[in-house]
């Protein structure tokens, strides 16, 4: 059985994407409004959208994906909307059993960045577990809800992320905001969406070179 599946960054875990899934999430968002559905995760707050999708996907038998299994596709997509938008997509396929797992993330999120410095290790063929969740974080005296991910190889080892990548993004970031400064731009918004945008394509980068590696691979196990 072939599934696309989706991080649920309201709720903390992965879902098959289907109809099904869609009402009962379009309902949970009705219900609590769109300004406490655009929060996010929200913990066990009872007004929080949280709360509400958790108790909706019960209520519908819906449960998360435990998302393992061979890692045979590592891509890069950017789709477009009717407005010229674009949305890069990280997408990883996994095989387990008789089931085909297609894992679709934006780009910008947390998740799809901090799996694409993991995935940097891995190899065609690999037997791996991918994981998310929210974690708060402290800034500036407000608590702000970020998004670990895990990648675990078949014995439970967790693989390490591409550390030089990192440091090499780090610097790049810092780089933009000191640029910015220095032509008089100190505006936090504009600021934080250059360095945004500047880490987007730098894992963009990464990721190509990746998809390059797993379609030459693939070519080689067809």
């Amino acid at each position: 059985m072939k599934s696309l599946i989706l991080y649920s960054s309201v709720v903390g875990n992965f879902y098959a994407s289907n109809d099904q899934l869609a009402a009962v999430v379009e309902a949970a968002r009705a219900k609590v409004g769109d300004d406490v559905w655009k929060r996010g995760f929200s913990g066990l707050d009872p007004k929080g959208a949280t709360v509400a999708a958790k108790k909706a996907l019960q209520d519908a038998g819906i449960s998360p994906i435990k998302l393992e299994g061979e890692l045979v596709h590592i891509g890069f997509v950017e789709n477009r909307d009717a407005a010229g938008n674009s949305y890069p997509k990280l997408r990883v396929g996994l095989h387990y059993l008789d089931d085909q797992y297609l894992l679709s993330l934006d780009l910008k999120s947390d998740v799809a960045q901090r799996l694409v410095v993991k995935l940097d290790n891995c190899e065609y063929g690999d037997y791996i577990r991918i994981s998310a969740w929210p974690t708060p974080v402290e800034r500036g005296g407000r608590q702000y809800i970020n998004h670990a991910a895990s990648i675990k190889d078949s014995e439970g080892k967790e693989i390490q992320a591409n550390s030089g990548f990192s440091a090499k993004v780090k610097a790049q970031t810092e780089a933009v905001e000191q640029t910015l400064k220095a032509a008089g731009i100190t505006d936090k918004k504009v600021v934080a969406t250059a360095k945004a945008t500047r880490r987007i394509e730098a894992h963009k980068e990464l990721l190509l070179s990746i998809q390059a590696r797993f379609v030459e691979a693939n070519a080689q196990h067809a």
